[in-house]
């Protein structure tokens, strides 16, 4: 097994950057998930899952800091003049914040993944990052080429799940990560915690001709129980490359 992608999202719910190398630290992928737009009014983070145009906008983290690239390709770092030109693209007022100062984020959803306009539902995530729950999100090879064998119609692009990293578990039977399992990737060790659920995100159309397809969301909940991927926490920091084995320790 080796590692196949590794992604990072600055900024949650907008498009992030497809990495050769990702820094892991206690709290997860260093820059990932550390910035959130904030809906002023309803006192939220605003995630894709209720508001989708979000995944039309670009994050990038590079030596001179954040950059955020809106729809129309118009390029801003953070500040007021970023603030204000979100919050007319989003028609409510918002603002850009950092995790590290914000402390836990306040989620919403709908009720119903299929109607936008259902009711919400809101959860607080953990403090520190803008992530929904674990420091990392893995996927393998194995799901993928099992959901496009499945439904080989649907577009199962690897940027519908948001992973941090993709493992290239080869072309042999490929028994499922189990929780409890520990694996070493490239310095790296971490331990596998759940089953990753999976939400709405996964259905909303994306840049690059990524379309709206609901049926991905329906697919997996009737044949794979909702899950996708899995969940882990980190056991040892360090760097990880595109191309690092993925060493099982237990």
């Amino acid at each position: 097994m080796r590692i196949q992608s590794l992604w990072r999202y600055p900024v949650k719910s907008m498009q992030g950057e497809d990495r050769n190398e990702l820094i892991v630290e206690w709290g997860g992928v260093s820059g990932d998930r550390s910035f959130g737009v904030v809906d002023i009014t309803a006192s939220a983070v605003i995630s894709a899952k209720r508001e989708g145009r979000l995944l039309e906008a670009t994050a990038t983290l590079t030596d001179a800091g954040l950059r955020i690239t809106l729809p129309d390709g118009r390029e801003f770092s953070p500040g007021t003049d970023l603030d204000d030109n979100l919050s007319c693209w989003l028609e409510r007022p918002v603002t850009l914040v950092g995790a590290a100062t914000h402390g836990s984020g306040t989620y919403e959803c709908q009720e119903d993944f299929e109607q936008d306009e259902s009711a919400s539902v809101r959860w607080d995530g953990p403090e520190g990052s803008f992530v929904d729950e674990s420091q990392l999100h893995l996927l393998t090879s194995a799901d993928l080429a099992q959901l496009v064998r499945e439904r080989p119609e649907l577009q199962w692009d690897v940027r519908r799940f948001r992973p941090n990293v993709v493992v290239d578990v080869g072309t042999e039977a490929f028994e499922p990560w189990q929780p409890g399992e520990r694996y070493r990737l490239g310095e790296v060790e971490i331990e596998i915690e759940k089953d990753c659920s999976r939400c709405v995100m996964t259905t909303r159309p994306q840049p690059g001709h990524l379309d709206r397809q609901l049926e991905v969301l329906r697919h997996v909940s009737k044949t794979h129980g909702n899950d996708v991927g899995v969940r882990a926490r980190v056991r040892r920091t360090g760097i990880v490359r595109v191309g690092d084995p993925v060493t099982w320790l237990n």
